[in-house]
């Protein structure tokens, strides 16, 4: 019952600030790319469990007030249970200042956790947007109270002229960072010169202020766009493409399990090629081993959302969408039209 009561106040006193907030303007857009990610508690009478959510999300057509919202990959957990996303449903409403995400994910042996959050805009800032989530989450028959605190993050749209057919394809530099293979260290360093020049000119003046591991770090792109990846580190680095949680807060704990060939035949009722791994190799982003000074073209050839890595280093993330110039169209017919061809 004392659980009971702790989850009731905790979830008023998120609405009620939400309630404060009536100055926050959305930040939601249609016809864009988002990261959504948080941490929080799923309660039941007799337990308290930590939660977190990762989703890649990209929002197509606006009507009246609500926005549409495709989420294409990410995770969410349970303790110590990993769930991939299976068959989410996800809108933003007036203009962003709510959210509702609802249905189910799996975990690698086709259990399913099934959820229902409805979320407040919070406040805005330089980097993101503030959402409270509140709702259930079911699991094996049991139902959870849930509370988040997440950030919305835009990915950065990079705007690449179109070669005439005597031109080279356009292409976008993406810098590992100095630092990078020490865990929390990189983010301290303003790199000087040419780079700093080149950060500011794609982020603006603050972007020195909020370096991760890779600059630029989270991208929006079309199909086809040429990417080359430039070590500015003193050791070396591979950068892979892959599923699986990349990200995840148990990476710097010692427990990252790389696979390099996903499985090509399941098991009945295993759903994800990933068992055991906390992530799996996709094959279509691989630069090879990159020594300090050294750069390796790539190309992101399929539409759809790409999580990026150094499995050496797996604190090291970057997630990409490769999409079309959609206009007014809503994203997914667009893409589902490309795979289809």
């Amino acid at each position: 019952m004392r659980i009971s009561i702790v989850a009731s106040f905790l979830i008023l006193g998120v609405i009620a600030l939400g309630l404060t907030t009536n100055n926050a303007y959305a930040e939601l857009s249609k016809n864009n790319a988002f990261i959504l990610e948080g941490a929080g508690f799923a309660i039941t009478e007799e337990s308290i469990k930590t939660t977190e959510i990762d989703f890649a999300m990209s929002t197509g057509n606006q009507i009246g007030s609500t926005i549409s919202i495709l989420i294409e990959d990410g995770f969410i957990t349970l303790d110590d249970n990993d769930f991939f996303v299976f068959d989410l449903e996800a809108s933003g409403l007036r203009e962003g200042r709510y959210m509702r995400i609802s249905g189910t994910a799996e975990d690698s042996f086709g259990g399913e956790i099934s959820m229902r959050f409805f979320g407040r805009l919070i406040e805005n800032s330089a980097e993101g947007s503030i959402y409270s989530f509140t709702g259930r989450l079911t699991h094996e028959d049991e139902s959870h109270k849930i509370i988040y605190t997440t950030k919305l993050s835009k990915l950065t749209s990079i705007s690449l002229s179109t070669p005439t057919p005597t031109e080279e394809s356009s292409e976008l530099v993406i810098h590992i960072l100095r630092g990078s293979s020490t865990q929390g260290v990189a983010s301290n360093y303003i790199e000087v010169g040419d780079l700093r020049s080149e950060l500011i000119a794609l982020g603006g003046a603050e972007a020195v202020l909020r370096l991760g591991y890779f600059f630029p770090d989270r991208i929006s792109i079309e199909p086809g766009t040429s990417v080359t990846f430039v070590n500015d580190d003193s050791v070396s680095h591979r950068v892979v493409s892959g599923a699986g949680l990349g990200t995840h807060s148990r990476v710097s704990q010692g427990a990252f399990v790389l696979c390099e060939t996903p499985q090509e035949e399941l098991q009945e009722g295993v759903s994800h090629a990933s068992t055991g791994c906390s992530f799996t190799i996709d094959g279509r982003i691989d630069t090879g081993t990159l020594q300090p000074g050294q750069s390796s073209r790539v190309s992101f050839d399929d539409a759809g959302f790409y999580r990026i890595i150094d499995p050496d280093y797996p604190w090291m993330n970057i997630v990409a969408y490769s999409f079309p110039d959609t206009g007014s169209q809503v994203i997914r017919s667009v893409v589902d039209e490309q795979a289809g061809n």
